[in-house]
């Protein structure tokens, strides 16, 4: 059966390269697209994922969004376990002393001590007792910014310092500025004005959750991915580029259903003719998908190829993020949709006449 297969690629090899540059190119746009969900997703979202916290307190009033959840400095110095520690996220526009450049930011206070703080990759990482000092994403180093640089926030008329860099720290698509709470309550107006926006903890423990109850009062426990799916676009985003990766699959289907049909209703009179020699259904239907198996998996793996290669090509600016278990998610689902795609197509098998492709064969 096998080589039954392989031997008729071979003689028809114009026809199978066509259908296989269908299914490869179908098979690319999915992971591409799959690849920009993802980057948006991370560039959106990236400071939250990889925050070592599983669920945050917020204000019940909230929404569930943390742009308007509010905490006082008072309430949240009540909590006493360290696994609970206060969080504060603010989106504002900062200048660049030197170039005088305006930088779309959000800005982030926490305890820098504790395990809210991210890894820094390059420079040094700041403290409790830094005097103005902050941690910043590395997308502001692609925007000009260097360690050592003055970031100015013209509403309080406070000046930052830039000592560290770290990665895959963004939110609502722009870079973090992470600070200590010391300089938060400089910037919004002192410890007695300036709020936080959640308490994140570090596991759900029943007693690290009784203490964040106990100490401030009028809010609720939240799952990280759920005040991710609140950060604004996020979802909308997400769901759309999910539309569309569904779309395409759905007319994966009807185009190689239609391709494999007509290339069986092809070789109809061959069919009969090896049904007449002795060749059973299960034996024709089996190498009719034997061959779109090969196919398939040869199409599908040059398509994750090109879309691996296609990230190390792209330009910076484009989120683009090659999830290799998603990929392999998708692949194997365009495997399965080009097996179906073929497998209603061997009607035609089943229908073949011996007798009549003897006939036309005369």
């Amino acid at each position: 059966m096998f080589s039954l297969s392989l031997k008729e690629i071979k003689f028809f090899k114009l026809r199978y390269i066509l259908i296989g540059f269908i299914l490869f190119f179908v098979a690319a746009l999915v992971f591409i697209i799959s690849g920009l969900a993802n980057g948006l997703a991370n560039d959106n979202a990236s400071s939250m994922k990889n925050m070592n916290a599983v669920s945050y307190y917020v204000s019940k009033d909230s929404d569930n969004r943390m742009d308007r959840s509010r905490f006082t400095a008072t309430d949240v110095e009540k909590i006493k376990t360290n696994d609970a520690q206060p969080l504060g996220i603010q989106m504002m526009t900062l200048k660049d002393k030197e170039s005088k450049e305006k930088l779309d930011v959000t800005l982030m206070g926490i305890n820098p001590s504790q395990f809210l703080m991210p890894t820094v990759v390059d420079g040094k990482t700041i403290s409790n007792t830094s005097n103005n000092d902050v941690v910043v994403d590395k997308t502001l180093e692609k925007q000009g910014a260097k360690i050592g640089d003055k970031l100015y926030a013209e509403n309080s008329k406070t000046t930052l310092t830039i000592v560290g860099f770290t990665e895959d720290q963004t939110y609502s698509h722009t870079p973090t500025v992470i600070m200590n709470t010391d300089t938060w309550y400089k910037i919004f107006g002192g410890k007695e004005n300036a709020g936080f926006n959640a308490i994140a903890l570090k596991n759900d423990n029943a007693t690290t959750k009784a203490d964040v109850k106990n100490a401030v009062a009028d809010g609720k426990f939240v799952p990280k991915q759920d005040l991710i799916d609140t950060i604004p676009g996020y979802s909308a985003e997400q769901s759309s580029l999910m539309m569309m990766l569904a779309f395409l699959i759905v007319i994966a289907v009807f185009v190689l259903g239609a391709f494999f049909y007509i290339m069986t209703i092809q070789k109809v009179n061959q069919f009969g003719i090896l049904k007449a020699i002795g060749a059973k259904n299960k034996f024709l239907i089996g190498s009719t998908m034997l061959q779109v198996l090969v196919l398939s998996v040869v199409s599908i793996g040059l398509a994750i190829g090109f879309a691996f290669v296609l990230q190390q090509i792209m330009p910076n600016g484009i989120p683009f993020v090659f999830d290799f278990a998603l990929i392999l998610k998708f692949g194997g689902a365009l495997l399965v949709v080009s097996l179906l795609g073929a497998l209603f197509s061997t009607t035609s098998i089943v229908k073949a006449d011996p007798l009549q492709a003897m006939g036309r064969a005369e």
